[in-house]
């Protein structure tokens, strides 16, 4: 973390030094003033003013730079959060999903917390430090002789507490790899609170056999853990009175000091007690901060593995004026492939062959597990083809341009996470266009829009995901994307959504996409693009329709007799897929 701070501000950080080492000459000095008043027999009074400045001057240096170094190391603090929140946003979809929403809660929890803790108490280590410092260097201005054998014993103490402080650095890694699972348990808690609630054995079992275990472990190895760094401690500091009893004791029958200097080394040493106490108290924080802050640069190499950091919007947009005679969203032999699960076979997806025109509203349908989800998030951006190209306006989507091509794009997940801010609005536009939404939707006697801000968010399923249609709607975005968006709705808002909101949009000139196995509403579509098990067929929608029942029948037998000789049934009402080259 120093190394952090001395890198943010050079001269914040120089100033900090001089500014302790003023705090270590006030302690020094109140020290000598000491030791003049009991060995010198020098007047008191001449005295009082010179002791008085000293403890004025290690009262307001020592605070001083306790302060700005206070400043610097949550200023660091406060940048780390910052930086990996933007490196999140630059990481591959797919990517966060590799790592886990349970390792990367704990970090951005627990260990970011565990570096806080570091930096609120390295101001005091660090001013202890250069008071120790100070204090060395009057010792060895008093006698040569004593400042050698002290350093010999410290640097012999030092030694063996830094080889012996491994042994707990160990235990305290096993802990923060402990920590990791106990969050997970905690989040299948939290996520599965409901289910267990309904049936006593089965979270009875979870208590008594996942969490409870996995919390004893913790316990186990955090007791030995700290445990160990105790013992150490403690150990550091029974090796600091030992070198005070040798230098007190043994050192003057080999080497006699006068003794106004055996005098003021006493109180030195006496006065460097509570410094050296706070520097090994702090030492476990430190340890566990290291630790924390290694987990934290390993998610950082992680997360920025090179593939979206170069796509910035800070360039013109490279989609913005489409190509002669070219779609406007087109995918050539499209391939997306899931690894499987232990023994399973991997889920492909593909090939892909769609164009999609400006304006189109297209329903995508298919049974569970056929690919709908993969299919947009392959079209919003967040999935990279494995083959296969995307285009938007006739130009192809890479790494470099994939963030500019991500916000043509408003999309309104079936997980959907809705923020109580509307994001990057211009809020002294938004209120009348949000409060008409809201009203359309039936939320406007429930929920207003102040200052660009839901005023509550604490609703039902279907009302919160309708808020969510609110913001996708205020985003004015080019295409809009809705993943089962009315499964949670009741019959009179499904209408809404699907005669009024959807044709709404369609005459704004946007390009709707919409997932459902709302069958009853497939007449609104321009076209119905079908999924199963990853291949991509269009059919018009009594086919398609009776293809999904069929598959969640699982009779397979039921879905092929939609077909006539392998081939899907089509209308000329519906526009034929475009099978472009690739």
């Amino acid at each position: 973390m120093l190394r952090d701070m001395y890198r943010q501000s050079l001269s914040s950080f120089l100033l900090v030094i001089i500014v302790a080492l003023c705090a270590g000459i006030g302690g020094a000095g109140v020290v000598h003033t000491i030791s003049k008043s009991v060995s010198n027999g020098a007047s008191l009074r001449a005295l009082a003013p010179q002791f008085f400045f000293f403890c004025l001057l290690q009262l307001l240096s020592k605070t001083g730079s306790q302060f700005l170094l206070m400043s610097l190391s949550q200023e660091v603090v406060c940048r780390l959060r910052i930086d990996l929140c933007r490196k999140v946003l630059l990481t591959p979809h797919r990517k966060l999903e590799t790592l886990g929403k349970a390792r990367l809660q704990a970090i951005l929890t627990a260990d970011i917390t565990t570096v806080t803790q570091a930096a609120q108490v390295m101001p005091s280590v660090f001013a202890s430090t250069i008071v120790i410092a100070v204090c060395m260097g009057y010792i060895a201005w008093l006698s040569w002789w004593v400042f050698a054998c002290f350093c010999a014993l410290f640097l012999c103490g030092g030694s063996a507490y830094y080889f012996a402080e491994r042994w707990p650095r160990k235990r305290m890694r096993k802990v923060r790899e402990q920590l990791d699972t106990v969050y997970e348990h905690f989040r299948s808690l939290l996520a599965g609170s409901r289910e267990l609630q309904l049936n006593e054995v089965r979270a009875k079992y979870f208590v008594d056999h996942v969490v409870t275990p996995s919390a004893r472990n913790f316990r186990t190895l955090f007791l030995r853990g700290m445990g160990a760094y105790s013992l150490v401690d403690n150990a550091g500091n029974t090796l600091f009175y030992l070198t005070i009893g040798l230098l007190l004791f043994v050192m003057p029958a080999w080497h006699p000091q006068p003794g106004s200097v055996m005098t003021t080394l006493t109180f030195l040493l006496l006065f460097l007690i509570q410094p050296i106490t706070d520097v090994l108290t702090a030492l476990p924080f430190i340890s566990q901060s290291s630790i924390a802050l290694a987990r934290i640069r390993q998610l950082e190499a992680d997360l920025m593995p090179g593939t979206e950091a170069n796509s910035q919007l800070s360039t013109a947009d490279p989609f913005a004026h489409a190509e002669a005679n070219a779609p406007f969203l087109r995918f050539a032999s499209v391939y997306h492939q899931f690894p499987g699960l232990s023994d399973d076979r991997p889920f492909m997806l593909g090939p892909v062959d769609l164009s999609i025109e400006a304006g189109e509203l297209i329903f995508v349908v298919g049974g569970n597990g056929s690919g709908k989800t993969t299919l947009a998030m392959l079209l919003l951006g967040l999935y990279e083809p494995e083959r296969g190209r995307i285009e938007l306006n006739g130009v192809p989507v890479d790494r470099q341009n994939i963030a500019h091509y991500r916000q043509h794009f408003s999309a309104v997940f079936a997980d959907f996470h809705l923020f109580d801010e509307i994001l990057g609005a211009d809020h002294q536009d938004i209120g009348d266009r949000a409060t008409q939404y809201l009203d359309a939707l039936g939320l406007s006697h429930k929920v207003k829009v102040e200052s660009g801000r839901f005023t509550t968010t604490s609703l039902s399923t279907g009302q919160r995901k309708r808020m969510a249609l609110v913001s996708s709607y205020l985003e004015d975005r080019p295409v809009y994307l809705f993943d089962e968006w009315a499964a949670d709705q009741d019959p009179a808002f499904k209408r809404v959504f699907y005669r009024e909101l959807l044709p709404e949009l369609k005459r704004r000139g946007k390009t709707v996409i919409v997932i459902s196995h709302d069958d009853a509403y497939f007449d609104c579509a321009d076209r119905i693009v079908t999924l199963s098990e990853g291949t991509l067929t269009e059919a018009p929608a009594a086919a398609s329709s009776q293809f999904i029942h069929a598959e969640s029948e699982g009779s397979e037998r039921a879905a092929q007799s939609i077909y006539r000789n392998g081939q899907p049934l089509t209308k000329t009402a519906v526009k034929p897929l475009s099978n472009t080259q690739a």
